[in-house]
């Protein structure tokens, strides 16, 4: 596109891309060649990009300055200045970041460019994550493949800096369910009335009973209870202590992508990749900002907006009657500058929507919703918290009043209970009228009965909020848990929905190791494969505390207290590291197979038959997993056939020994090479043997 002096032009995704190991030299094209570590890393062009990108470095031989337009964070940095590099362009370079596509967001950002040296950092942080991902992934690949293939492993082991923690995390929950021990535990609850009102309150363990308790906290013997139950009997209340407050609930902040993804999952069940196309769409039609944010917060400046974007919100979406609660000139802790990082949250712009399908339609109210309560008030309440006595035993409850729902009003449709609510006091939703020495009438004094719950599997939405907080999944204890609070979690916005997809996806290639994830309705459960997959893995490539300390890494080359090189440094010790530690060990790496029931070895008793796709063949076959099997007699390895039951095992009538499987000028047979009596396919005893 031409303007007078001016001329734009384009790129898609990353044109540029890192060199494989065999372009480094003949020396590395074996799978057995690693470490690989690049003195000076080479780029290539993808196959795909290169029309456009001769288009684009012909245009920079003349270019008196760029300005760089690339989407505001680390990858839409590093897409465009790798290029830059890689064409030598060493004129004046501008930054431009915009992040919605509207008129008035493009005006502002074009009135705002910037010294893109300002971003080296960023790039460099880009180069880093591009870098890092080419490491592990082609050095580790070519490790764990070529270890595995000396026992008789022929698919290739791909490792990933990013979905080898994500499985581990779904691996790890799988075992917490499996391992899940239920305990019934038993508490006592208390009803009264006062006023014609009645209300509940549970009971407090003395600090005898809390000896009697388990480790976790749980009473589990009833006859203490049963024997506290027959003391309260008929026994007078009175109340101890009242406890009357009031309160609000804020607003929750406008969405970033994952927190859109999760909440996306949880109303509609859309999967994460789905959630990013969606909101790709609308972003590429100026509907809403840039989708790939991991912000919840608005510039301030850009509050001047909320007139005319409240005014298209109403006009796009349907709402019940909020005239008198809505405030345009309020500010919510949401706009604030000091909290707003390379992009803005996402947020809808002041362009009407027109033509959604309706899952775009569903994605932009989501969005749309979350902005308009920013100008909404808070929800307000009353509550009261009591301490009741009966006898020398005390009960404690609270009661929550709403006085105004406040911008509540509006999310009736989106709200869903929160996984991670727990209550562990009895509430009221009207408030009791007591104070303190009142002698409210004990109504009922019950044993209550209740079992722990195992933890719930992750659905792709909470897989999600738990790579962005991985924090959570490191132990209390460790020294580094709450520096690691402050990070992004693991992978980006941009990526982690291509993770979990990478996870569930069985390629064209008919890989039997994939997938390693299944759904089951919106459980995510890990394959056989998959679980096999983490049990081998290094530690430093599972654990979240690994993989997070390599994103504070990333993160301080991106501040700038971190140079590439030292990072680059820092990684190649580790994967030297993990080297050196997978060739010293001698457990035999499992066979791929496919989902189902293992069966265990006639021959050796010791291992598994794990099925095998046959090389540069559409079929499969079934191997024995220990290495060191062999026939008895002709101690070479056993092949067998596959069936849709599974391995066909066919022993002879006479020697009880395994037969193996023959092709014949008249069609397959099995032949025993101990009494050389031949089978059919059917395995009948043929009238004929042959010696």
């Amino acid at each position: 596109l031409i303007s007078g002096d001016t001329t734009i032009t384009w790129a898609f995704g990353h044109m540029l891309k890192n060199a494989m190991p065999g372009d480094y030299g003949d020396a590395f094209k074996s799978w057995s060649a690693y470490p690989i570590f690049p003195s000076e890393w080479l780029m290539k062009v993808d196959a795909n990009c290169v029309k456009q990108f001769k288009v684009i470095q012909k245009l920079l031989q003349s270019a008196d300055e760029v300005i760089h337009g690339g989407d505001p964070d680390r990858e839409g940095q590093l897409l465009i200045d790798e290029i830059l590099t890689y064409c030598d362009y060493k004129g004046p370079i501008k930054r431009v970041l915009a992040n919605a596509k509207d008129n008035d967001s493009l005006a502002r950002a074009f009135d705002n460019l910037e010294d893109n040296k300002k971003y080296y950092n960023l790039y460099q942080s880009g180069l880093c994550r591009s870098q890092a991902d080419w490491l592990i992934g082609m050095n580790l690949t070519r490790l764990y493949t070529h270890r595995s293939k000396s026992f008789g492993h022929r698919e290739s082991f791909r490792v990933g800096r990013v979905k080898t923690p994500t499985l581990a995390l779904i691996v790890q929950r799988e075992h917490e369910i499996k391992n899940f021990t239920s305990i019934k535990h038993y508490s006592l609850q208390g009803t009264f009335e006062q006023n014609h009102l009645s209300f509940n309150a549970k009971h407090v363990l003395s600090e005898t009973l809390k000896q009697s308790c388990d480790a976790n906290g749980y009473l589990t013997d009833r006859a203490l209870l049963d024997g506290l139950l027959l003391k309260l009997q008929d026994q007078p209340a009175i109340v101890k202590s009242v406890n009357y407050s009031e309160g609000v609930t804020e607003p929750p902040l406008p969405h970033s992508l994952d927190t859109l993804q999760v909440e996306a999952n949880s109303v509609y069940g859309y999967s994460p990749k789905q959630v990013l196309e969606l909101t790709q769409s609308l972003y590429e039609k100026a509907y809403v900002s840039y989708p790939r944010s991991d912000c919840n917060y608005i510039p301030t400046s850009q509050h001047d907006d909320a007139s005319k974007i409240l005014g298209t919100i109403r006009n796009s979406i349907e709402l019940p009657s909020i005239d008198s609660l809505l405030d345009s000139s309020q500010q919510s802790k949401a706009f604030n500058d000091k909290k707003v990082t390379a992009h803005h949250a996402i947020i809808p712009t002041s362009v009407l929507p027109n033509s959604l399908t309706t899952e775009e339609k569903n994605i932009y109210e989501l969005i749309a919703l979350r902005y308009l309560i920013q100008f909404m008030p808070p929800e307000k309440w009353n509550k009261v918290e009591y301490t009741i006595g009966v006898a020398d035993e005390e009960f404690k409850g609270s009661g929550k009043e709403i006085v105004s729902p406040g911008f509540k009003i509006v999310l009736a449709k989106t709200k869903k209970q929160d996984e991670d609510d727990t209550d562990n006091e009895p509430t009221n939703a009207i408030l009791p009228s007591i104070k303190e020495g009142d002698t409210p009438k004990v109504s009922k004094i019950s044993v209550n009965e209740a079992k722990t719950k195992p933890p719930k599997r992750f659905t792709e939405g909470t897989l999600i909020k738990a790579m962005a907080n991985i924090y959570q999944f490191i132990p209390k204890d460790e020294p580094l848990r709450e520096k690691l609070k402050e990070l992004k979690g693991i992978g980006t916005p941009a990526t982690r929905d291509t993770i979990i997809a990478e996870l569930l996806s069985t390629n064209s290639n008919g890989n039997p190791c994939l997938p390693l994830v299944s759904k089951k309705g919106k459980e995510l459960l890990p394959t056989a494969w998959g679980e096999q997959y983490i049990k081998i893995m290094d530690a430093d490539l599972t654990t979240p505390l690994s993989t997070a300390i390599m994103e504070s890494y990333l993160a301080k080359v991106e501040s700038g207290e971190y140079s590439l090189n030292e990072y680059i440094n820092i990684l190649k010790e580790m994967i030297s590291s993990i080297i050196k530690k997978v060739e010293s060990q001698t457990f035999p790496f499992p066979t791929d197979y496919v989902e189902g029931k293992l069966t265990p070895c006639p021959i050796c008793k010791e291992g598994q038959l794990l099925k095998k796709k046959a090389k540069n063949e559409n079929r499969f076959f079934y191997i024995c997993s220990n290495p060191n099997c062999h026939h008895p007699v002709t101690l070479k390895k056993v092949f067998y056939k596959d069936s849709p039951k599974g391995p066909v095992i066919h022993l002879c009538d006479t020697c009880q020994v395994v037969t193996t499987a023959c092709k014949g000028p008249y069609g397959d047979y099995y032949h025993c090479p101990s009494c050389h009596t031949n089978y059919s396919a059917e395995g009948k005893k043929k009238k004929s043997t042959n010696k």
